[in-house]
């Protein structure tokens, strides 16, 4: 018997309907089907006149993006799932023509804007000879399709067309690597709104050619900002020169966990591994608690926890916001800090709690240190969630056996689930507290608006995309929403205030140490 795929299809001919609807088509599923398969087999076999855009069916032309349950790919390299439902729909933020099929003027505007080709100011004497090197600069931002998927997903452009999306912006960056262009283009990237980028990498996720967005064109553009005399946002400067200051990114108020600790050393007896932990400014400084809670679920499972009593900022807002001299800075000092802590007490493994900076101790200080000095730090970098299923095991970690009865949902960060590729390990550690009820929210891994220095610097957008989070993690039903994020974690609980719904905002080790703690009595 021939297998079926459920397909629900959004339609709508504003000449004749008052409104989209979905419609069912069973689809006979083949190996390796495409959604533009799919949609091919619906017109050929049941409805001639469904509209849908296609045409080179090699991934090269673009043209055929559309939203595969929620998220916008392109429908002749997205592969269809035999066991699940598929649903599509167009595009956002763009109107309807018909179907599938969008207008897509918003985006050709702001193309057009931007003048997206070479500028010359006068005509070349000779051939010019593009060295290998400037090549290489913009060999991954050049194979961009132009498929608008990034802009369909894009949390920004989502609250407002002030920014122009992911796709205008590489090409900005493009042209500014090009030696040949005169045009102004970190003025341009200045007018386009350039600071409201939360670097949440959904667009590097969906891309059909995985141009690395945020690093390559985003960052890349702030860097030359900073450079050319652009200043920061007040609340992003603040967090610069406070690091410049002191090594936080924030000031003290309680006083630090790093102080508030009597010694650096937490150790077990039999242990069966040996950790160094980098708080980070805000574990530090604001979440102590969390701080402790690490500690105390890791001492559990029998792990000797080493805090070093000096530590520094890993720089996250000053490489996200394009101050490389203070981000360079502070990645150095890292290094030789927790180099020295590895040696002095013979591990090689540092634990993070903060999304934020794990993403920025493996993705920034470790390339920019091997760079620089021929070999990257000589410690390796874990989440806490991904330390305790990888390297502890998850068969060997320790049951918690105090019960939490609540149904709890996960709100994935950026730049731990994109960041980090730490996608399923919160949930797993999550769902061995008893009592626990896991309710998966399908857009767990949306953007809450915190990163990338808008919530320092565009606190009214950051709200926006915020608000937008609290309605979806709302619509689970959860009595909780987890996170493995600080940035994360006083965002959401900013939003939720606002919520007649009382739902609470926890961070993993919290509950996991309070499930511990609650086994003891």
């Amino acid at each position: 018997m021939t297998k079926t795929i459920k397909t629900k299809v959004l339609r709508y001919n504003p000449d004749s309907d008052n409104e989209p609807y979905f419609q069912d088509f069973d689809v006979e599923y083949e190996p390796g089907m495409t959604v533009l398969d799919a949609l091919l087999f619906i017109q050929d076999k049941f409805d001639s006149s469904l509209a849908f855009r296609w045409e080179c069916r090699g991934g090269q032309c673009g043209s055929c993006a559309v939203k595969v349950n929620t998220i916008a790919r392109i429908a002749c390299r997205t592969k269809v799932e035999p066991d699940e439902e598929l649903v599509l729909e167009p595009l956002e933020k763009m109107p309807v023509i018909k179907d599938l099929v969008v207008d897509m003027a918003q985006t050709t505007f702001r193309l057009r804007r931007i003048r997206p080709y070479v500028a010359r100011d006068k005509k070349p004497e000779r051939p010019e000879i593009i060295h290998a090197e400037e090549i290489e600069k913009v060999r991954e931002i050049r194979k961009c399709i132009e498929c608008s998927a990034c802009l369909s997903n894009c949390p920004i452009v989502h609250e407002t067309w002030d920014y122009p999306g992911p796709m205008i912006i590489r090409q900005l960056a493009r042209l500014e690597l090009d030696p040949r262009d005169v045009e102004d283009r970190v003025a341009m990237a200045m007018n386009e709104s350039i600071y409201s980028c939360t670097t949440c990498k959904m667009c590097e996720d969906i891309c059909p050619k995985k141009i690395k967005i945020p690093a390559l064109a985003v960052e890349l553009l702030r860097a030359k900002a900073v450079e050319a005399g652009y200043p920061l946002a007040e609340g992003q400067q603040g967090f610069v020169d406070q690091i410049n200051k002191t090594g936080r990114a924030v000031p003290e108020k309680n006083p630090p966990l790093l102080k508030a600790i009597e010694t650096e050393e937490f150790f077990v007896d039999n242990p069966n591994g040996r950790v160094a932990f980098f708080t980070g400014c805000l574990i530090d400084y604001r979440m102590q608690n969390t701080g402790k809670a690490l500690i105390d679920v890791l001492n559990r499972n029998n792990i000797d926890v080493v805090v070093p009593k000096e530590q520094w900022c890993c720089a996250s807002p000053a490489f996200r916001t394009g101050d490389l001299n203070t981000a360079h800075a502070a990645a150095r000092r890292v290094t030789e800090i927790f180099e020295e802590a590895c040696k002095k007490y013979d591990c090689d493994t540092v634990v993070v709690a903060c999304a934020g900076c794990g993403k920025t101790l493996r993705e920034d200080h470790r390339p920019f240190i091997e760079e620089e000095r021929g070999e990257p730090p000589l410690y390796k970098v874990y989440d806490m969630a991904e330390y305790m299923i990888h390297v502890i095991g998850k068969e060997n970690i320790v049951p918690p056996k105090g019960e939490i009865k609540m149904k709890v949902t996960y709100h994935e960060p950026c730049h731990l689930g994109r960041g980090q590729h730490v996608f399923d390990e919160p949930i797993e550690v999550l769902k061995l507290i008893p009592g626990v009820e896991y309710i998966e929210d399908p857009y767990k891994n949306r953007c809450c608006g915190a990163g990338g220095g808008v919530r320092a610097g565009q606190r009214e957008l950051s709200q926006k995309i915020a608000t937008t989070r609290k309605e979806y993690i709302e619509a689970t039903g959860a009595d909780m929403v987890t996170t493995e994020c600080p940035f994360c974690t006083i965002q959401l609980n900013d939003m939720m205030k606002e919520s007649s719904t009382g739902m609470k905002v926890r961070y993993i080790p919290d509950l996991l140490a309070e499930s511990y703690r609650k086994g003891d009595a």
